[in-house]
């Protein structure tokens, strides 16, 4: 069996989370003895691919020109590359699959629509075509799109299926000492979010445990230097050099959609998680506690 893959991202075990998903889903189907053939897309120069992937970035054109098939086929300049599949065609993001063959297969993650309403704000110009493209897999003709909640799911039309993400060797050491953290990129608004808010509400976490610290680390503009028992780390190699510092991760993430990874991965490695039903979402530990915002 063969299986094509049509990316906007990059498989990498630390890179996005779409990309660490779509690392762990081929090695899963290639350690199954199925034949990968991934072609990514993303905008960004790889420095290094697994042999089973291939970059093909969008030939340039004219700004006027995207523009203006935007207007009617939003997101949909990946059709540009002339992507061939000869097995099993899978996009693995809404913006993939403006190339997908009848007949083919989707992945969605999370709905914009969802993430954009979880910020309390209109939707950005780009947010506007995102959404556009969300909503085009509902119209798919005779393909199957595969979601990894039934929330996104639900909304979608498509099918809950497991999430894959790298399995761990083992769990880590326990912490004694009261020290909770957070590794996220920042790039992405719900996790900048979700970083204010529990700003926000540490005061109240060092008035009732004076000896408490946090860890802040991830991809994205942040702060430097230590206040307040906060460590802000900046950019690290693995998140699990932070996590093992940790006794719980904290993470109160907005209610926005799909799966997130690094609660996922938290949970594989034994660390607790105090996080929020939004951050929860298509998970079931027991090592996840889930509270409110407000709470």
């Amino acid at each position: 069996m063969r299986v094509d893959v049509l990316s906007s991202h990059l498989p990498a075990a630390e890179g996005t989370a779409a990309g660490r998903v779509l690392l762990a889903t081929c090695e899963g189907l290639l350690a199954e003895g199925v034949d990968v053939a991934v072609t990514s897309w993303a905008p960004e120069e790889p420095s290094d691919l697994p042999s089973w992937c291939t970059w093909t970035p969008v030939p340039p054109e004219p700004a006027w020109r995207t523009r203006s098939r935007a207007l009617l086929r939003p997101r949909s300049d990946v059709t540009r590359i002339g992507w061939a599949p000869r097995g099993i065609a899978v996009a693995d993001d809404p913006l993939s699959a403006a190339a997908l063959p009848p007949g083919g297969v989707a992945t969605l993650l999370y709905a914009t629509t969802f993430d954009v309403d979880a910020l309390g704000r209109r939707p950005y110009p780009k947010e506007v075509q995102d959404l556009r493209a969300d909503r085009r897999l509902r119209d798919l003709p005779a393909a199957r799109v595969l979601t990894y909640s039934d929330r996104v799911a639900a909304w979608v039309g498509g099918t809950t299926v497991p999430i894959a993400v790298p399995v761990p060797d083992g769990v880590l050491p326990q912490v004694d000492e009261p020290v909770a953290a957070m590794v996220a990129d920042w790039r992405w608004e719900p996790n900048r979010m979700a970083l204010r808010t529990l700003l926000h509400a540490w005061p109240r976490v060092r008035g009732a445990i004076p000896t408490a610290r946090l860890l802040i680390a991830g991809r994205g503009d942040l702060p430097t230097g230590s206040q307040d028992g906060i460590e802000f780390l900046g950019p690290v190699a693995r998140s699990v050099d932070v996590l093992e510092r940790a006794a719980v991760l904290a993470f109160p993430c907005p209610d926005s959609s799909g799966p997130k990874v690094k609660v996922l991965e938290a949970a594989a490695l034994g660390l607790a998680v105090v996080t929020t039903a939004g951050g929860a979402e298509g998970l079931a530990s027991d090592a996840v506690v889930v509270s409110d915002l407000d709470g």
